[in-house]
């Protein structure tokens, strides 16, 4: 079953202003969550609608937070979301960020008091669309275990990079630091399919495949190479929080609950690089050309499997779900008839 992204933003734009979501804010949340949808990242599009209606609902998020700059010093800035939507808080920072860039080089962003803002590669292809290199980077409550670990310590604290090809096409990396993101594990528990081998440890501290005896995740590189993931998990724990004034993940409020009127206090850290900071913009798209040529030239294993630049298969999917729509499975249907009925709202699949 598919729905197109025009039917997903009436839907849910009707219910955010039941929630009484300011127009611009309803915006931005629908625009990240659909385009994350619409690439492929369905871990952390639309599926997570409904997570984020049930924090506004009990107060873990404020439907009409206070956002504001609160520090600018020419490369330098903080962005205080005010326990608003993370989604917002992170867009609005990108526009900051790379109009910082434009005028420094490069400039660096600090989102505090924020809440989960989805998937990082929105913010870091945001940044990009203006013509800069753009990272993001989050961190969240405690899913990962630390290398050699029996338990949760790190988020799944991910890693985004976008840089610009030409003015409509781009290389996006965005990666957890763990192989998978929980909400597979969840998937999976409600799908009753198995895990892939070393991506979720049990209560011992041993790798299973068995959804409904996974505790936590593993770091990204499994049994053996494992200490790459942590390393990468502990760089981006240390940047969203002691570097920002915000406590680290494992001291952060799980983002699964029981809790879900206290707000979560995340932090998210944005950084930009125009694109004429060290060269010219001709030299630099002169650069990045020649290496998607090059890259294009070198032999795939499998010929029905070429070798795709970062982001590419993203473009690829994005092209077929704007024109078929959105995959939905029966978990979700089921999600958006219940939000549908109870907000009163005319929706059927």
């Amino acid at each position: 079953m598919k729905i197109f992204s025009t039917k997903v933003k009436k839907f849910f734009d009707k219910i955010l202003i039941e929630l009484k979501i300011p127009k611009n804010h309803r915006d931005l949340l629908i625009k990240s969550l659909i385009d994350s949808s619409i690439r492929g990242v369905d871990s952390h599009g639309i599926r997570l609608f409904s997570h984020y209606v049930k924090c506004i609902e009990n107060g873990r998020i404020k439907a009409k937070p206070q956002m504001k700059l609160i520090k600018k010093n020419k490369g330098i800035a903080v962005y205080d979301a005010d326990d608003g939507l993370g989604h917002v808080a992170a867009l609005k920072a990108s526009n900051i960020v790379s109009k910082m860039a434009k005028k420094n080089g490069i400039a660096s962003i600090a989102i505090i008091n924020s809440s989960h803002y989805g998937a990082a590669g929105v913010y870091s292809h945001e940044i990009a669309k203006d013509q800069c290199v753009g990272f993001s980077f989050t961190h969240t409550d405690a899913f990962a275990m630390p290398y050699n670990g029996k338990g949760a310590f790190h988020g799944t604290n991910p890693y985004s990079f976008t840089t610009p090809i030409n003015n409509k096409d781009y290389l996006h990396v965005d990666f957890s630091s763990t192989s998978i993101a929980w909400n597979k594990v969840m998937r999976a528990r409600s799908n009753s399919t198995k895990l892939s081998s070393e991506v979720a440890i049990d209560s011992k501290g041993n790798y299973t495949t068995d959804p409904y005896e996974a505790i936590a995740l593993a770091p990204m590189g499994g049994k053996e190479y494992g200490h790459k993931g942590f390393g990468l998990s502990s760089s981006v724990e240390i940047m969203c929080g002691p570097l920002i004034g915000m406590a680290h993940g494992y001291r952060l409020l799980s983002m699964i609950g029981p809790d879900f009127s206290t707000p979560r206090k995340l932090g998210h850290f944005l950084i930009a690089i125009s694109l004429d900071s060290f060269t010219t913009k001709k030299k630099y798209f002169n650069g990045i050309k020649q290496y998607i040529k090059d890259l294009k030239k070198q032999k795939s294993k499998n010929i029905r499997n070429p070798i795709l630049y970062p982001g590419e298969l993203e473009k690829i999917t994005s092209k077929h779900r704007l024109k078929y729509g959105i995959p939905i499975d029966k978990e979700l249907k089921t999600d958006f008839l219940y939000l549908a009925k109870k907000f009163k709202i005319n929706f059927n699949l």
